[in-house]
C-alpha cells in the first residue's frame, strides 16, 4: 500500500481552480461550487484530484475513464477496479490519501484547542482518562481522534459504528492496536505520521507493513498532470 499527501497552495488564481474543476465529474463540480468557503472548496477539489493523479500515474487510466461510486454510508470507491482500495482525508492546509489491495483508511487533522469535555462523548472511558491525564492533552486528544477515524473509514460504514465502541491502545511507542470488548485486535494495523507540525495524520489497514513516510506531491505535479503546458 502507499500513502500520499498534498499541501494545499495558498492564493489559488481563480483562473486556475476553475481549469482544474473541468477534470472532475460535473455532479462533483456542482458540488463544490456551491461551498460558501473558498477553502472548503479548494479541500474537495483537490481530494478528487489527489486520487485522479494516483489513478494516472499507477494504473495507466485516462482521466475520462476515472469516476467514483459510493457505498451505503458514503464511502467513494472505483467500481471499475477490483483491487484498488482508496480513502482520503483532508484538513487545514493538507489533503492526504491511501491506497491499497484491500480496505483502507486515513484521517488528518489539524490541532486546535477544543472543549476536551467531547471527550465524553466520543471516546471510551479508558480513553477519556488517558486524555486527561496526558501532559499534552489536545496533541493526545488528535492522536486518539485521527486513529479512531482511521478505523471507522476503514471499516465504511461511517458513524452508524460509535468512536466509543472501541479504545486504542498504544502498546509501545510504535505499536496501535484497536481494543474492543476488552479484547485487542492483531491483524488491524494503524500507524501515526508527522506530515507537519499542528497535524495528527493516521492510516489503519490490514496490512502489516505500512509505508513510512507518505510520498507528498507538489501543487505543480497536479497542474503539470492535468493541466496542458501550451493551456
Amino acid at each position: 500500500m502507499k500513502v500520499f499527501g498534498l499541501k494545499i497552495p495558498g492564493g489559488l488564481e481563480e483562473t486556475t481552480r476553475n481549469a482544474l474543476l473541468d477534470f472532475v465529474d460535473e455532479s462533483k463540480r456542482d458540488r463544490l461550487l456551491k461551498y460558501v468557503f473558498p477553502e472548503d472548496l479548494q479541500r474537495g477539489l483537490f481530494a478528487d484530484l489527489l486520487v485522479r493523479k494516483i489513478l494516472l500515474d499507477t494504473c495507466r487510466l485516462s482521466n475520462d475513464e476515472i469516476y467514483f461510486s459510493t457505498n451505503d454510508y458514503g464511502k467513494p470507491y472505483c467500481e471499475f477496479l477490483d483491487d484498488f482500495h482508496f480513502n482520503v482525508s483532508h484538513s487545514g492546509e493538507w489533503v492526504v490519501c491511501a491506497v491499497g489491495k484491500k480496505p483502507v483508511g486515513i484521517d488528518i487533522e489539524q490541532i486546535s484547542k477544543i472543549d476536551l469535555d467531547i471527550s465524553k462523548n466520543f471516546f471510551s472511558d479508558k480513553e477519556y482518562a488517558d486524555v486527561l491525564s496526558s501532559d499534552k492533552p489536545y496533541d493526545f486528544f488528535f492522536t486518539l481522534w485521527s486513529l479512531k477515524e482511521s478505523y471507522i473509514k476503514f471499516l465504511g460504514k461511517g458513524l452508524s459504528h460509535p468512536l466509543n465502541s472501541f479504545s486504542m491502545r498504544f502498546l509501545s511507542d510504535t505499536k496501535i492496536h484497536i481494543e474492543i470488548n476488552d479484547k485487542i485486535e492483531e491483524n488491524i494495523n494503524f500507524k501515526e505520521y508527522g506530515i507537519e507540525d499542528g497535524y495528527k495524520m493516521a492510516v489503519c489497514c490490514m496490512c502489516p507493513n505500512l509505508p513510512e513516510s507518505p510520498v507528498i506531491y507538489t501543487f505543480n505535479d497536479l497542474v503539470d498532470t492535468f493541466i496542458p503546458t501550451s493551456a
